[in-house]
């Protein structure tokens, strides 16, 4: 963890557990969860993870901009965003640790908090404050997912992209079209009527 300020790592922990005193990790576990964090910074077009590795890594976005996807019939089809304060996950291949299907790359230059998943189940096992504080990080991540399928199913194409701009933004500006159009489960023609029709 050298070289990261610490009011970072606390706006993390922060933006994980909350503002609620009773949710916060105590000293030990802090110092404990700061050991065994990494920090990177990839460039933008950088591959955390291609498909057929291990993912060996629970990942949090300080700043910058991530796209997971994989490959469907030489398409790619993009399943996570995660952008200033959110993490990723490859779920299957991080708790099976099995080859993956997914890509993992940065789409800005991107700084990121790395969890390692050998170290970090290890603490899991020694401390229940640690191990708490995980199953919040996964949990943030599947419910972010969950809704975005739930969405997928339920609302149609403009009301998707409704969302999107309504909640994130940003987001829509940072990220090509095309990926923007895979993420919400539509073609990018679809996509480009719906912006034509809201001007």
């Amino acid at each position: 963890m050298d070289g990261i300020e610490k009011s970072s790592f606390r706006d993390f922990l922060k933006k994980i557990c909350g503002d609620s005193s009773d949710a916060e990790l105590s000293a030990e576990a802090r110092e404990m969860l700061k050991a065994k964090t990494r920090i990177i910074r990839l460039n933008k077009g950088e591959y955390l993870q291609i498909e057929g590795d291990v993912c060996k890594y629970w990942g949090y976005v300080v700043d910058g901009l991530v796209r997971v996807y994989y490959l469907r019939q030489d398409e790619e089809v993009t399943e996570q965003l995660a952008s200033n304060g959110e993490g990723f996950l490859d779920y299957d291949s991080y708790f099976n640790q099995s080859p993956s299907r997914h890509f993992i790359q940065m789409l800005e230059p991107t700084t990121l908090y790395l969890f390692p998943q050998l170290e970090c189940e290890d603490l899991c096992d020694n401390n229940l404050e640690i191990k708490l504080f995980f199953r919040k990080l996964t949990e943030n991540v599947l419910l972010r997912e969950k809704k975005r399928i739930k969405e997928t199913i339920f609302k149609s194409a403009k009301e998707r992209y409704e969302i999107l701009l309504s909640e994130k933004p940003n987001l829509v500006l940072r990220v090509p079209s095309i990926y923007i159009a895979s993420y919400l489960g539509i073609t990018p023609e679809t996509l480009s009527r719906i912006k034509t029709k809201m001007k």
